[in-house]
């Protein structure tokens, strides 16, 4: 047998290199004005990264960039790709995966800029092997993934007339609730959303930290009587601990999404009991560490969400490509919804979401492919 440390270089590496980064900023507009806590805005600023190969290849990735939440717009992210990332890039092995993510750790933070390009690597080499990510993933052929539409609104009565009329008319299997009234007036938005959809709709709800301690244990633990499954981020915690006593507390599992940002926090909470379950986000942890929470959780016997980035089109194909990919993520829908709030996007190809579901298909890589015309268009 030939010993792998004698063997040339060539013979032990792809021929293939990075040769060009190329970054697109566009501003996407929605169908209507979205209200996040932080913001309202009636489009959105995104960031494509393609990362081409020497053979002609190339594999994108997708972001939303909303500095209000982020701290960073596409200008930051398309500068700090081009000027940091870009030589550290230029010239790897576009399958030495591992290897390139170790060389971006010397660039500290920047959290969305190394999760675009170790998502645009995934596409590269779904391209390059002529696999679908799913099936890179280990995964089977994919059932329908059933997917959550989350209702953004300024007021009760819009986000129970957005809940109930996008499951009924687009067939949403399930939809989480923003609740930051600290009042009976959450628990009315609740329950008129579970009377009109019934038993069988996953519901479940999110304080983005809203909340007090204290209203946490008086008003959303009642909401067990409505068959909620989850509370997410209910309040603000600069404790674990003090997060962890809040989860015995309350008969609804907690959702860790701000507070799981990195691998050590999702641990650290597991460990502590602090959360009941996990969203996993890939624009914070891309594929290859939202894999390893993801691991971390199926351990713990914890469920884990999809969580929504505010995805196009694009960036819904990557994240269906991660649902489908791992077992344990069902039965829990996906909160890959965004691309329905938007008028227009640049996606070009195989879209299959019908009737609430979505399939991530058998093109290689995530299979999306950018219209060239709407790039034109939409490009700042």
């Amino acid at each position: 047998m030939d010993d792998l440390a004698t063997k040339p270089a060539a013979a032990r590496a792809s021929d293939l290199r990075i040769e060009t980064l190329e970054v697109i900023r566009l501003k996407l507009p929605y169908r209507h004005e979205v209200s996040f806590k932080s913001v309202s805005e009636s489009s959105g600023q995104y960031v494509i990264l393609r990362l081409l190969a020497s053979d002609g290849s190339a594999g994108m990735a997708e972001a939303v960039a909303r500095p209000q939440q982020s701290g960073d717009d596409a200008v930051t992210i398309a500068h700090m790709l081009k000027s940091y990332f870009e030589p550290l890039l230029i010239g790897a092995d576009p399958l030495a995966h591992e290897a390139i993510l170790g060389r971006l750790d010397r660039v500290k933070f920047c959290r969305t800029e190394k999760a675009l390009i170790d998502m645009a690597l995934w596409d590269l080499k779904g391209v390059l092997l002529g696999q679908p990510v799913w099936r890179l993933l280990g995964g089977a052929r994919p059932s329908p993934i059933p997917l959550t539409w989350v209702a953004h609104g300024n007021s009760t009565e819009a986000m129970i007339e957005e809940a109930c009329r996008m499951a009924h008319e687009r067939g949403y299997k399930a939809s989480k609730l923003k609740v930051w009234k600290r009042s009976e007036e959450d628990l009315r938005m609740v329950r008129a959303v579970r009377q009109s959809l019934g038993d069988k709709t996953v519901i479940y709800v999110d304080g983005n930290g809203s909340y007090s301690e204290t209203q946490a244990r008086t008003l959303l633990g009642r909401l067990a009587e409505l068959d909620i499954a989850f509370i997410e981020e209910p309040c603000k915690f600069n404790d674990p601990a003090r997060q962890a006593a809040l989860a015995r507390d309350l008969p609804i599992a907690l959702l860790g999404d701000q507070s799981c940002t990195t691998i050590p926090d999702v641990l650290q909470l597991i460990k502590l009991q602090a959360v009941g379950a996990v969203s996993v986000k890939p624009k914070r942890t891309g594929i290859t560490n939202s894999l390893k929470i993801i691991a971390l959780c199926e351990a713990a016997g914890i469920p884990v969400v999809i969580g929504t980035d505010s995805e196009s089109r694009i960036g819904a194909q990557a994240r269906f490509h991660l649902r489908a990919g791992i077992p344990s993520l069902a039965p829990w829908p996906s909160e890959t919804h965004f691309f329905d709030k938007l008028a227009d996007d640049c996606f070009a190809g195989e879209f299959l979401v019908q009737g609430g579901e979505a399939l991530p298909g058998d093109a290689p890589g995530f299979g999306a492919v950018l219209d060239s015309a709407k790039v034109e268009r939409y490009a700042f």
